[in-house]
């Protein structure tokens, strides 16, 4: 596990050594931040996170792409990925490694919204059930967005690409979703209706635990890491 970590310690430093960590830490707690003013902290309002977590949701979706998208494109561009391949490390070592870095990322941005949770206990009587659902849905869409942005990663060497790869891939996804079961007969669509991440997570966002959502998130995870350390090795035979 030694590289690995090592991996993570040095993507982990990069996110604070650049602007751009620091751009994306802030777009996010903007955004969400005034949903929470807007939206939550109305008199008479019920004490959750909904419209956060709602918003959150969907903000992952172009945020993680912008957090994973130089991760293996900046090697290939810059030249540094055949050296680190010719170190005594797997190719899974080098995704973990990154992946692991862009998840910590993922955790230290979603910290400070920790404030918002103080902010309800102080001005009304919050359902913990509900938030740690609602933040457990954020982690685990996140992981799977972050997975998918490495493997956009492994194909190009730009940044722009990478990112517009792994961004499409979840507007069609979820639209798809949402727009392909009224022309399908009914099994077909009830299988294309059950790849909606917004489906998956409006659970979530309501307190409710569905292991098929858990499993859904974790399983998209494994296969798009999978399918990053598959494509870091064909690379390396070229």
């Amino acid at each position: 596990m030694t590289p690995v970590l090592t991996i993570t310690q040095r993507e982990l430093r990069a996110y604070f050594l650049s602007p751009g960590g620091y751009i994306i830490l802030a777009l996010f707690l903007l955004v969400s931040g005034g949903f929470f003013w807007s939206q939550c902290l109305q008199t008479g309002q019920i004490a959750t996170l909904r419209p956060v977590f709602s918003v959150g949701t969907w903000l992952l979706t172009f945020i993680a792409p912008a957090v994973t998208m130089r991760l293996i494109s900046e090697e290939y561009r810059a030249g540094t990925l055949e050296m680190l391949m010719t170190c005594p490390i797997h190719e899974f070592h080098v995704v973990l490694g990154k992946y692991l870095a862009s998840l910590i990322f993922l955790l230290i941005m979603l910290l400070p919204t920790v404030s918002y949770v103080v902010a309800l206990e102080l001005f009304g009587r919050p359902d913990y059930g509900e938030l740690l659902c609602g933040y457990l849905g954020l982690i685990l869409a996140g992981s799977a967005y972050l997975a998918c942005g490495i493997l956009a990663s492994t194909f190009t060497n730009s940044q722009a690409v990478a990112f517009l790869v792994a961004l499409f891939f979840w507007l069609i996804l979820g639209f798809g979703a949402k727009l392909l079961p009224h022309y399908l007969e009914p099994v077909p669509s009830r299988i294309v209706f059950a790849l909606d991440p917004d489906l998956r997570l409006r659970d979530f966002v309501i307190g409710l635990i569905d292991t098929s959502n858990v499993v859904y998130f974790l399983s998209l995870t494994f296969v798009f890491l999978v399918a990053a350390t598959k494509t870091l090795q064909a690379r390396r035979c070229w």
